[in-house]
């Protein structure tokens, strides 16, 4: 396209080669050319959306002042459009860079065509992709996302024991509550709930620019810990941890662990009082005041003041059990008692003092016995080891089948009654029996009142009915015997009666009542070390050669 212009400056365009030529003719009278006329020049006649340069504009000023000579010069260029479509290597993105065209052709229908040919066909940003073309302009411009993976989430172990803390530790306003039951120890039963595993939530898989599956990463999926001694997966619920032993938990990562015996200082205000069904260690002392209730053993470092100890398995008490019997009445002839112990095994400790203990075995008193109440289902020795101690002064003392110390009694003529030959839970087992059977004969009774109720309306029973009531009454019958018979050799008194023995090593006083079976002795006079026995019915006493 030629260019006329009656100014030195001409244009000259090649419409094959795309190239803008510039020729100026220094003419007088015109000024020279400067890089602003040549600008203003192209300007006006349209020429600007061609790509030029300033600086190859100003070389071609420069070339003119350095001359003064017509020179001619390519000063600009038509240039098409262009781009670059990246797709990176994970198949998630696609991002366009677009060069706008000089005075050439766009690029939009090529970008299309270059997004089919790589194959992009999800997360096409259409709107994004659009704003681009229309612009002719971009860098690297996400036009097309894929669809991330939804990440997995991990099990989650939430700890249940919180929430047995805070049903420890509410207490209704109004209610009367006794410090002693207001302890910190966190105790559980078996079967208690511990903690609940939340199971994992697997992740969503992803899609790529391409359509194609992104996996989601996998997940380990986590379950208890190893660790969790004494607690186990419910077998009803295997994402639920609970006990498996009594004792008390300790949260670990991802479980709980149980000790099944629990260690304290010291039964006090500060523990409060314990109901636990395994076994306790007290390095302390038992304080006034204070229960303790277990299914196992208990065992106390120290002492045990005017408290109360009820244990399914033994009890040793290393310091010894002192029942302060202060504003307690003792009635006429028992003993003023306020420190207690009940095992279903057997008790040993180290003296006692005003207490009350019972064992289903055996008793030891490693020291001396006053003022108590001692019943054994076995056997009660007072004193082991030291000749000086062994001593049994006033109080009960009761065991089915042999009692021994050093000595009973005092020479200060304290009542003191020693019991051997009968079981000391007698009168119990009694009741509990009489209970089965008057339970029994009620049933009897029942079962003989609807027999008799068939036999007057036969229409309302078949015979499979009369054959059942029947053979039940049968059954009745004979339980009743049986339960009346027990009952009766129970009230009979005598267990083993004959074998039992009150043996004593030094000396039994005066005031002292020796008890064998239904047999009782007061001793009148002071008697040096013997064995008390029944010989034909009667108690004799046989000193020691």
């Amino acid at each position: 396209m030629e260019q006329a212009t009656p100014q030195p400056l001409s244009f000259a365009f090649d419409r094959a080669s795309g190239e803008l030529s510039a020729t100026f003719t220094p003419t007088p009278g015109f000024p020279p050319l400067t890089l602003a006329s040549l600008k203003q020049a192209m300007a006006d006649n349209g020429l600007t959306k061609l790509f030029h340069q300033d600086s190859v504009l100003n070389a071609f000023v420069r070339k003119l002042d350095e001359t003064k000579q017509p020179q001619t010069q390519v000063i600009a260029h038509r240039r098409d459009g262009e781009f670059a479509l990246e797709v990176s290597d994970d198949l998630m993105t696609a991002s366009l860079t677009l060069v706008a065209p000089f005075g050439g052709r766009a690029k939009s229908v090529d970008v299309v065509n270059a997004i089919r040919a790589q194959g992009i066909t999800y997360g096409i940003l259409h709107e994004q992709l659009r704003g681009a073309l229309s612009t002719g302009f971009c860098n690297k411009l996400v036009i097309a996302q894929g669809l991330m993976p939804t990440p997995a989430e991990p099990a989650r172990f939430e700890s249940l024991l919180e929430e047995k803390q805070e049903e420890l530790s509410e207490i209704d306003e109004d209610a009367v509550v006794s410090y002693a039951d207001m302890g910190y120890l966190l105790l559980v039963s078996a079967g208690d709930p511990l903690m609940r595993r939340i199971p994992p939530v697997p992740g969503k898989d992803g899609i790529d620019i391409k359509g194609g599956k992104v996996p989601a990463r996998p997940i380990a999926d986590i379950q208890f810990a190893k660790e969790s001694i004494g607690a186990e997966p419910s077998a009803d619920d295997p994402d639920l941890l609970v006990a498996m032993v009594p004792g008390q938990p300790t949260v670990i990562k991802n479980g709980v662990k149980i000790n099944p015996i629990i260690d304290v200082e010291n039964v006090d205000l500060s523990t409060g009082n314990l109901t636990f069904e395994g076994t306790v260690r007290v390095k302390g002392d038992v304080m006034t005041g204070m229960k303790l209730h277990v299914g196992g053993d208990v065992i106390v470092s120290g002492t045990v003041e005017a408290a109360e100890i009820v244990a399914g398995g033994n009890v040793v008490v290393k310091g010894g059990v002192i029942g302060h019997s202060e504003g307690v009445t003792a009635t006429a002839g028992t003993t003023a008692i306020a420190s207690r112990i009940s095992a279903k095994g057997s008790v040993q400790v180290m003296f006692a003092e005003s207490a009350h203990i019972e064992a289903a075995d055996n008793i030891l008193v490693l020291g001396n016995a006053r003022q108590c109440e001692l019943l054994a289902g076995n056997e009660i020795t007072v004193g082991k080891g030291n000749p000086r101690t062994g001593q049994i002064i006033g109080g009960r003392i009761e065991a089915t089948n042999v009692i021994r110390a050093n000595t009973i009694g005092a020479s200060t003529g304290n009542f003191t009654r020693v019991q051997v030959g009968l079981d000391p839970y007698l009168e119990e087992k009694i009741a509990i029996k009489e209970q089965e059977y008057s339970r029994k004969v009620a049933e009897l009774d029942r079962t003989i009142k609807q027999q008799g109720y068939y036999k007057l309306n036969p229409d309302k029973a078949t015979p499979e009915i009369l054959f059942e009531t029947s053979d039940k009454r049968k059954a009745l019958a004979y339980e009743v015997k049986v339960l009346l018979e027990e009952v009766a050799q129970m009230k009979d008194g005598m267990v083993a009666a004959e074998d039992a023995r009150i043996i004593v090593a030094k000396a039994v006083y005066e005031g002292v009542e020796l008890r064998i079976g239904h047999e009782v002795w007061p001793v009148h006079s002071n008697l040096t070390g013997g064995t008390a026995q029944l010989f034909e019915g009667d108690i004799r006493y046989n000193p020691k050669k």
